[in-house]
């Protein structure tokens, strides 16, 4: 692959800092938008919408945007999304000035602002290796995951929430802004985004857009590593969001708390994913890949079942601080595996294709444990997920056996 010679330091500093700015004014976005729904709507179903249109892009165009992005110079690409959606966001911060705002509206740029986030995460993926040693892919992603935590799990939102009571407007305002500072810090870095053929030149791909996809998914079902650890992952996220979506009543009718504690526990959740953003690099070079996901999949299991089991706000913290962080691991690991193994050509597509089966699972899970939780109590989904995600571990163990340390 190819890496630029400055390593983990100036090029990746830059790409960094956009990366953190694009993902903090997601999660203001993602705060404001149910707000602002709600100020237009009282109906659950419509107020929730706006979160699911968001997601939406991703099983739509999922796929197809692996492939535009292994056609396209990644750089370029995501500096198009980030201006674009920036116009756009700025039309509705403007339209929410002015009170013109409508959920039709909201429900468009929700939509648009997702496909943006689909096609720019993708393209992410695909630029670290480009712009760190092989050997530093590890501390790299580690940095990205732990800045992603704190911008879209923690910051973001807590900043979009606050803005959103100062002033509707200004919340969209700023997630404009952040993006505009993003893709003028892309422009800052080295030219070496180009796509690539299969024998390493740059060059614009030949093929159709239908061979492209049909050569990306028959690459990922012959490839048993990153086949297994795409099945692996859909699992992990079905099981995660199966518990993660009623979480919240959890909360407050199991640990007795006031809903105010569902943030501060979020708020604990997300430190656990920062600590592993800076401690995965050595997690993952002492154990190795296949040790480090299996670590982190039982982590998980055990945790959620601790959950289940428990009703004390102080172990359900810990449980969450240790969730969180597996989670990031398994993450971290999963991302460097691919960028390692699969072809540059083909990152991009692989790379959309786990995405759309990890989110898939995501949005089948919530839909489940909402389900469960109502059939059979707010417990239900946590220990009901425990043993598939305790089960795909076991398998993943027995699949691979025997593997080296480091792959």
């Amino acid at each position: 692959m190819a890496a630029s010679a400055d390593g983990i330091r100036a090029p990746f500093f830059r790409y960094w800092l956009s990366a953190f700015l694009a993902v903090f004014g997601d999660g203001v976005r993602l705060a404001a938008f149910p707000l602002l729904a709600a100020q237009l709507t009282r109906s659950p179903a419509a107020v929730a919408a706006v979160t699911a249109v968001q997601g939406l892009p991703w099983l739509l165009i999922g796929a197809g945007a692996g492939v535009v992005v292994d056609r396209s110079d990644s750089r370029r690409l995501m500096l198009i999304v980030d201006t674009a959606r920036a116009a756009i966001i700025a039309a509705l911060a403007v339209a929410v000035l002015v009170n013109s705002v409508s959920l039709p509206l909201i429900y468009v740029t929700a939509f648009v602002t997702g496909c943006g986030s689909a096609l720019r995460d993708t393209a992410a993926v695909t630029c670290v290796p480009r712009l760190v040693r092989t050997g530093d892919l590890e501390q790299a992603n580690g940095r990205l995951i732990a800045g992603q935590i704190v911008g879209n799990e923690l910051a973001g939102p807590a900043a979009g929430g606050w803005m959103f009571g100062i002033a509707a407007a200004l919340p969209f305002g700023v997630n404009a802004g952040t993006l505009g500072l993003a893709a003028l810090l892309l422009l800052t870095l080295p030219s070496v985004f180009r796509p690539l053929d299969p024998a390493g030149r740059t060059g614009p791909p030949p093929t159709s857009l239908r061979r492209d996809l049909r050569d990306g998914l028959a690459w990922l079902w012959n490839h048993s590593d990153i086949r297994d650890v795409t099945i692996a992952a859909g699992v992990v996220s079905a099981m995660d969001a199966s518990w993660f979506a009623v979480l919240v009543l959890y909360v407050v009718q199991i640990l007795h708390c006031k809903p105010g504690a569902y943030g501060l526990l979020l708020a604990v959740g997300a430190l656990g994913g920062i600590a592993t953003g800076g401690l995965g690099a050595r997690i993952t070079r002492r154990l190795g890949p296949w040790s480090s996901l299996l670590l982190a999949g039982f982590a998980m299991a055990v945790t959620q079942a601790g959950l289940g089991l428990g009703d004390s706000v102080v172990i359900a913290a810990a449980l969450l601080f240790v969730s969180s962080g597996a989670f990031a691991l398994f993450n971290m690991t999963a991302v460097t595996m691919r960028q390692r193994q699969v072809p540059p050509e083909l990152l991009g597509r692989i790379t959309s294709l786990y995405g759309v089966v990890t989110r898939g699972c995501e949005a089948l899970g919530a839909m489940v444990g909402g389900a469960l939780a109502a059939a059979a109590g707010i417990r239900a989904p946590m220990l009901a997920g425990a043993a598939p995600l305790f089960a795909a571990m076991v398998l993943l163990t027995w699949r691979h056996r025997g593997r080296p340390a480091s792959i």
